[in-house]
């Protein structure tokens, strides 16, 4: 059984699993403060010794900074003079850099820090066995994401391996020490990244530690593993760090079909979700919530029809944690059910009891489609930044005059959706009693008026401009608030000092910036606007709710499951980082080229490693699909990776990935906990901001949960937003606010990232200019 010690990383479970793969270990996993230091002695000499070694992982921070390292300076101190058999110790960059520290070798800031690139690593020839012969006489590349060296070696520690870095001052390669052994006792550190996706050898690195672990205890500690595994585990589970299932046995079971209606048309004219909505809205008054594919690789659309004072809405603030509200749409005279539940367990308990199996789904409709619907009714909704993790919620401010809607979800029984692959549109009913002659209605309206050509929308009666759908005398109510450039360079240069020091290898630095309409522009039509005119992509979206509307042209997934063929859920994430315009100037072929650098490249590689921690939490089948590939949308390329993960059928299930993924990691940087710390403080000077750091709807997630237990969840950028309750709301006017940002690294330069910010933020912008 391996210990490894989290310094609270964003990439520990990527080692767990390499540790696992390459031994076939059980690997238990705690953090650096799990034990509080009245505890230490206790945990050394009852819990230490049933391990056959210890890993110390990388994390943020400083070795010399105690609560940076927590239990590791005092365990490798208390190791020194232990005469019967130290404990055999592997540390992992921040590990490597605490191994030195604490034997009395200075560890300092790199000149040139390396976040996300790969160097190649050149073993020294010694008779150490940590690197193989072959890796010996040649070298081999791994990542590096450190900007913590160390400068020099005392006695005590021994070089077992350097990278070359170019000194452009005197044309003389420096040597950066990346790997090292003391030379009596069993440690060794490394201080690249071995468990990255673009390190190589890491299995060996593992097997070769391993068996010098093995080899030392066999001499040094006969007797330390008598204890049987009940007992061993009762002794840590209380402070391993594990997770727990949100849907608690891990089981869904279905509840049985419902009344379910299904009718399958084919509409006349190119007839587009879009359409369909505004014939809604504009002729009917239905009320809608759209999740519009409008471009690859999105492939599916869906209208959800809640009703109002029947389907449920729960709404949840993190400004009043501890309660939730479930409530019916759009009816004020029904009172609202106050629950006093964490938000999470009560939708997964909710969407337990609506379980319904495709099996069961399929038998009763029969072949109604050549594939699968994604979604058969379920939550429809979205989720704020906040209601992720890491964020210090005391310093938050209300941004509404009221606690802030941070998760908006309406349950669906009623709604439509298109296929556009084949274009075949469905009008679809779950409800309890029976829908046939509500959708025989639907039906015959929509193929009436297709067929008649008046449900397609002409293109010439959408504005170029939010600002023409003011009225005559209007246009000067429209005002913007924008993010000031000078405080973007303060925050700018606080972000490369914190990722000077350790605390960070990428801060994904955002800004807020205010859009102030007349209050009868309708939601609607600005929609219309930034889809149809000026921003179409793969994961738009409109959402209107009793207090807060999101109108979205996201072009990044953030998570999606499905049935897999092996009988469980395939789980995909699609970061999206690194950004250039499409311009007429700017071809494929260019984009690739200003893309394919160290910077953009480290980007999406930091992001990529974080992604597939996230998902070793629930599953150890991860793969990267898509590395690092060029993509192409109408305003925009982009640099996009794509990482599946295969969970068991009864094991974790994608809401506990949503849940603990969130949020998105290509909106905090790594290591996610410090950096979205760091950014709190970093993003409040902007007075376009909120108080204590606050995000909002910008950066969450948006999505669906169908009752069949399939998901998709896009990033809520290039997106605008508006609080009916917002404390800048004034009179008849209303506040919108859109968010846009960048990762900041090392090899960011200031102007570059305010030109990529505004870039971004022109995708939504321009629909108002």
């Amino acid at each position: 059984m391996i210990l490894l010690i989290d310094s609270y990383d964003s990439f520990t479970n990527n080692l767990a699993h390499l540790l696992r793969e390459s031994t076939g270990q059980e690997v238990v996993t705690i953090h650096n403060d799990a034990y509080n230091p009245d505890e230490y002695e206790q945990f050394y000499t009852s819990i230490l010794p049933l391990f056959e070694y210890i890993v110390i992982g990388p994390g943020p921070g400083h070795p010399a900074i105690a609560k940076d390292v927590g239990i590791i300076g005092w365990l490798l101190q208390k190791m020194k003079t232990e005469v019967n058999g130290a404990v055999p110790v592997l540390g992992i960059c921040l590990g490597f850099q605490s191994l030195c520290n604490e034997f009395g070798n200075p560890v300092d800031k790199l000149q040139v820090v390396k976040h996300g690139q790969i160097y190649d690593i050149y073993p020294i020839q010694s008779e150490d066995k940590l690197f193989t012969a072959e890796q010996k006489v040649s070298s081999f590349g791994s990542v590096r994401y450190h900007s913590l060296y160390v400068k020099d070696l005392n006695d005590e520690i021994v070089p077992l391996a350097y990278c070359h870095e170019p000194n452009d001052e005197n044309n003389v390669e420096n040597r950066i020490l990346m790997a090292v052994k003391h030379k009596t006792l069993p440690f060794y550190g490394v201080q690249y990244h071995p468990e990255s996706i673009c390190s190589s050898h890491g299995d060996e690195l593992v097997r070769n530690f391993t068996a010098i672990a093995t080899e030392y205890n066999r001499c040094h500690r006969p007797f330390v593993f008598s204890h049987d595994k009940q007992h061993r585990q009762s002794l840590i589970d209380d402070h391993a760090v594990h997770e727990s299932f949100l849907i608690r046995d891990g089981k869904l079971e279905s509840n049985g079909v419902p009344n379910v209606v299904l009718k399958k048309i084919q509409l006349s004219g190119d007839i587009q979700p879009t359409d369909i909505c505004d014939y809604l809205h504009k002729t009917s008054g239905n009320d809608f919530i759209l999740l519009n594919s409008a471009s690859i690789p999105g492939e599916w659309s869906i209208i959800g029809l809640p009703t109002r004072g029947k389907s449920d809405v729960i709404t949840h603030s993190v400004d009043v944690p501890e309660k939730v509200i479930i409530s019916k749409y759009k009816d004020s005279t029904i009172e609202p059910k106050v629950v006093t539940e964490d938000v999470w367990s009560l939708v997964s308990r909710l969407m337990k009891e609506k379980y319904i199996s495709r099996e069961d789904i399929n038998e009763k409709l029969g072949n109604y489609h050549s594939r699968d619907l994604p979604f058969f009714g379920g939550y429809m909704g979205l989720v704020s930044y906040e209601e992720g993790q890491h964020i210090i919620v005391q310093k938050l401010e209300p941004i509404t005059n009221n606690s802030t809607p941070d998760l908006k979800l309406v349950y669906i029984e009623r709604f439509i959706i298109f296929d556009h692959v084949t274009n075949d549109w469905f009008i679809v009913s779950i409800s309890e009693s029976d829908d046939t002659i509500w959708v025989e209605n639907l039906y015959n309206n929509i193929t009436n008026l297709s067929y008649e050509g008046k449900l397609k929308i002409s293109i010439d009666s959408i504005p170029s401009s939010v600002k023409q759908l003011a009225k005559q005398g209007d246009e000067d109510v429209i005002k913007f608030e924008l993010p000031a450039k000078d405080i973007y360079k303060k925050q700018f240069n606080l972000c490369q000092d914190f990722l000077h020091s350790g605390d960070s290898y990428e801060l994904c630095l955002t800004t807020q910036s205010k859009i102030f309409l007349p209050s009868y522009i309708e939601p609607w039509e600005i929609y219309k606007v930034l889809t149809l005119r000026k921003n179409p992509s793969p994961f738009s979206c409109f959402m209107q709710f009793d207090d807060c509307v999101l109108i979205s042209s996201s072009p990044e997934r953030f998570v999606s499951w499905k049935d897999s063929e092996k009988g469980g859920k395939r789980v995909e994430l699609r970061p999206i980082k690194g950004t250039v315009k499409n311009t007429p100037e700017v071809d494929f072929a260019m984009a690739t080229k200003i893309l394919k650098t160290p910077k953009e490249m480290g980007e999406n590689l930091m992001i990529v490693d974080l992604i597939r921690h996230d998902l070793y939490q629930f599953t150890q089948k991860v793969t990267v699909s898509q590395l690092m590939a060029v993509e192409e949308y109408k305003t925009v390329y982009q640099l996009v990776s794509v990482i599946q993960g295969e969970l068991e059928k009864e094991g974790f299930h994608g809401i506990d990935i949503l849940h603990r993924s969130l949020p998105p990691g290509s909106m905090t940087g790594a290591p996610k906990k410090r950096s979205v710390e760091l950014l709190q403080d970093i993003e409040s000077l902007q007075s376009t901001g909120f108080p204590g750091g606050r995000r909002g709807i910008y950066s969450g997630v948006v999505g669906y949960w169908s009752v069949t237990d399939d998901s998709d969840w896009s990033v809520i950028i290039r997106s605008v937003f508006h609080y009916d309750d917002d404390k800048d709301n004034a009179g008849d006017v209303n506040l919108y606010r859109i968010g846009a940002g960048g990762a900041i690294t090392v090899l960011s330069d200031a102007e570059g990232e305010w030109e990529e910010m505004e870039l971004k933020l022109i995708s939504a912008l321009q629909a108002f200019t």
